[in-house]
């Protein structure tokens, strides 16, 4: 389970976002951008739902603030849009905030969950970043975009054009490294993601595997015994997302180029998942 931080003074905002979440998630209530950015920092907060109105105003120094002080934090901006606002959520966007929810427009219960998982991807690849330092930015990048975009039910080619590579070039380039080729890869992305979501004790394997596109709770199964040789249930007893990532860290240090280990491997502990 995770917690979500809210700034929120509209209160029929703040009671669509609880029927959405409902268990699955702790909330706090936040009066301030100053309390909402101690909270960030005081508590494992991994998504922030804001009204970037809340002070009348919007509060784009707030924004990044924010940013600074909680890199790893995704933000979803919940505000009725008027049309002189449009401007504002451009802004908004360059500055940091991840998402958007319309009041009245896409917030009911499934929208709002919806953009609330696809934050904790996105979430979870700032996370993952952290180990990242050292590899080909290509190869970096690659992964990021397989845990971030899980939810999209990205191809190789699809992947291959995010990353303005040809797809052999991209696939030399994860060999090279030693990681899984795009589709494996893919699937690895898939894999960290419903590991997250395993951490929540309220989700099951059948709700995650529909989230993330498989075809069935069986399939899921049979790819977390042949990925991971484990089941969803012991995914979550031994870590989550942080047992995934460990796991495909040491298969890239086996498959390391010549016999080395990739620094990215090295840095596993220092995940916050």
């Amino acid at each position: 389970m995770g917690v979500i931080a809210t700034l929120l003074p509209n209160q029929v905002h703040l009671q669509r976002l609880r029927a959405a979440i409902r268990d699955r998630h702790d909330l706090v209530q936040c009066a301030t951008w100053e309390a909402l950015a101690e909270t960030c920092e005081a508590q494992p907060v991994r998504v922030a739902v804001v009204d970037l109105y809340a002070t009348r105003q919007a509060q784009f120094d707030a924004i990044r603030r924010l940013k600074q002080r909680t890199p790893g934090l995704s933000i979803l901006m919940y505000s009725a849009l008027a049309v002189e606002r449009v401007h504002d959520v451009f802004d908004a966007g360059r500055i940091g905030m991840d998402a958007l929810i319309v009041a009245d427009q896409d917030d009911s219960p499934r929208q709002i969950l919806a953009q609330i998982e696809r934050a904790e991807s996105r979430s979870l690849g700032s996370e993952v970043r952290l180990a990242l330092d050292e590899v080909d930015p290509s190869v970096r990048d690659a992964l990021l975009l397989v845990i971030t975009r899980a939810h999209e039910r990205l191809s190789p080619e699809g992947l291959a054009r995010l990353l303005a590579l040809p797809r052999r070039t991209m696939s030399h380039r994860l060999e090279a490294a030693g990681y899984p080729p795009p589709r494996r890869l893919l699937t690895w992305g898939r894999l960290i993601v419903a590991a997250r979501m395993l951490e929540d004790p309220h989700r099951t394997a059948d709700r995650v595997a529909a989230s993330l596109g498989f075809p069935s709770g069986s399939a899921f199964r049979n790819v977390c015994q042949r990925y991971l040789h484990s089941t969803p249930g012991e995914i979550r007893r031994r870590g989550g997302a942080a047992f995934v990532v460990r796991a495909l860290l040491r298969q890239v240090q086996r498959a390391g180029a010549g016999g080395q280990a990739p620094r990215a491997a090295l840095h596993t502990p220092a995940l916050a998942l």
